[in-house]
């Protein structure tokens, strides 16, 4: 059951994975006011979805902010790293959520690379005066625990926020394939992510959020 489950991982995110880099993300305009970019991979994206269906969409629209999906399929830390300054840093963001390093683990690439990029990641849009949230996810089945502890450390060295454990009871059961949330799943991932951000941004922006109920 266990190497079923990996196989199907592994399958799903591999197929993606040559369309990683042909495209520029960054869908959303560029606004005035405290914009969020979220940098990630297909999770990010909305994979199979539209854009308003995914969770970076229905947070903007909860919160009443500007935001941008700088989500590419099948994208790593590396690809993340090189286009920072197009698809992130250009949109002069007041708040970043990072959410990438699943393609690393399953590109099998060492740790410390995917550790190093992620804290330089963290750390250019730190010098820019944004806020980071760093996004953490562990599969079944998968090594590594999604370099929890590393993330911790990094989330304290630079003064970023970390959520942990952001796929669990969306994966597998809120998935069209085991890794990609559904419609409903993108919900669930909106609204785990909604008091983190709007703490966030409250402290950023305390008068330009919108009301705590506003549907997403």
């Amino acid at each position: 059951m266990l190497l079923l489950v990996v196989g199907l991982l592994t399958g799903a995110v591999w197929a993606l994975w040559p369309r990683a880099l042909d495209r520029s993300a960054g869908t959303g305009a560029r606004s005035v006011g405290p914009t969020v970019v979220f940098l990630g991979n297909s999770i990010t994206s909305g994979h199979r979805l539209s854009v308003d269906a995914a969770f970076p969409h229905r947070l903007g629209q909860a919160l009443g902010v500007p935001v941008v999906n700088a989500g590419i399929s099948g994208d790593t830390t590396e690809g993340g790293l090189s286009r920072l300054e197009r698809d992130v840093l250009a949109h002069r963001p007041r708040l970043v959520v990072v959410e990438l390093g699943v393609n690393d683990m399953f590109g099998r690439w060492p740790r410390e690379r995917t550790v190093a990029n992620l804290q330089t990641i963290t750390q250019r849009i730190r010098t820019q005066g944004a806020g980071v949230i760093l996004v953490h996810i562990a599969l079944p089945g998968v090594a590594g625990d999604g370099h929890r502890r590393h993330l911790r450390e990094i989330a304290r060295a630079e003064g970023a926020i970390l959520v942990e454990d952001f796929l669990a009871g969306v994966v597998p059961g809120r998935t069209y394939d085991g890794l990609h949330p559904d419609e409903r799943g993108h919900a669930l991932l909106a609204e785990r992510l909604l008091p983190v951000l709007r703490e966030a941004l409250g402290r950023m922006h305390p008068t330009t959020l919108d009301d705590p109920a506003r549907p997403m």
